[in-house]
């Protein structure tokens, strides 16, 4: 029997007793002050985007599998305005404060990736942009925790771009840079789940993808992660642990990949499947408007330590896939 007098609020789809049936509407009505609010969700699946910025939220679901917040969005999509979302605001939830909690729960971006990946290439509908953020922690977030969350898309589903994160016990999916940015990010006794999509080449997917600043020691660190695939669709040596991810940013000079984002991305004592094939590069602009290839052992700070798994250390002696093949799989 769930306590509710240690809540501040209740938010129920079905509870005629609660005192809100939309998440953003208890979070807004957080009192203008410093004190922890919290926060109760009752199960089912809230079909809303929400954004915090208010300090001290604690975030309460009913369990992972029955509290789900979900939402419809890629960056290929158009706001109001006209102008395509973008990357950052295809997410489902934002965090855009200090000290936020969130505990049982899911966050689902329900965009259809796998519908448009089958469409034809000369279709007009095909979106082209298909990142889909399912949870954001912008600029301004610090301090964030989450337990018992799950994260669940596919292209972007995890972006940190503020300050510390602690991940206890979630689960990520995904299969394009499904855990990236800039900020300081510790994912702990997480699984962390390569997709199955329909891929015409070797390479499915990367999972880290950090553009940690050469003046910050930590990025993204996996700490005893299980790194496991969906399912048996999911072929050998299809996943890479990472690649190193330089923004297109604007400097006094011109509009190009930021040289500093020499990405930090440490997995410490995980398993991992042989779905992996070991670290990959990624291309980003130069100066000159070239495209130009960063290289995982020279521009970023990638780590395996005491890994274990049929995946673990395959960049030692091991030849990674020829991304120009297509896969017969």
């Amino acid at each position: 029997m769930q306590n509710y007098d240690q809540y501040h609020a209740i938010v129920s789809l079905n509870n005629p007793f609660a005192d809100f049936e939309s998440i953003q509407a208890a979070i807004d009505a957080a009192p203008a002050d410093s004190s922890t609010y919290r926060i109760y969700i009752d199960q089912g699946c809230y079909q809303e985007r929400i954004c915090i910025q208010r300090a001290n939220i604690e975030i309460f679901g009913d369990g992972a599998e029955n509290t789900l917040i979900c939402a419809e969005v890629c960056a290929s999509m158009l706001e109001n305005s006209g102008q395509l979302i973008s990357t950052l605001n295809s997410r489902v939830v934002e965090v855009d404060a200090t000290n936020v909690t969130l505990k049982h729960l899911s966050i689902i971006n329900q965009w259809d990736y796998i519908k448009n990946a089958n469409k034809p290439t000369d279709d007009p509908t095909r979106l082209q942009h298909k990142q889909a953020v399912a949870l954001l922690l912008n600029s301004n977030s610090d301090n964030v925790r989450l337990e018992h969350v799950h994260l669940e898309s596919y292209q972007d589903t995890f972006c940190t771009q503020g300050g510390r994160s602690h991940l206890k016990h979630c689960k990520i999916m995904g299969n394009v840079d499904f855990v990236f940015g800039c900020g300081n990010a510790l994912l702990e006794d997480c699984d962390i789940v390569c997709r199955a999509w329909p891929s015409q080449t070797p390479v499915w997917g990367y999972i880290a993808a950090p553009s940690t600043s050469i003046d910050q020691d930590d990025g993204l660190t996996f700490l005893r992660c299980r790194v496991i695939r969906e399912n048996d669709q999911v072929p050998k040596h299809s996943y890479a642990l990472g690649r190193p991810w330089h923004p297109t940013t604007q400097f006094p000079d011109g509009r190009y990949a930021d040289p500093n984002a020499i990405g930090k991305a440490v997995f410490i004592e995980c398993y991992l499947d042989d779905h992996i094939y070991g670290w990959d590069s990624m291309q980003g602009l130069a100066p000159d408007g070239s495209k130009r290839s960063f290289e995982p052992d020279k521009d970023a700070r990638f780590v395996e330590w005491n890994n274990h798994g049929p995946g673990a250390n395959q960049n030692l002696g091991r030849q990674k896939p020829d991304h120009t093949k297509p896969n017969h799989l």
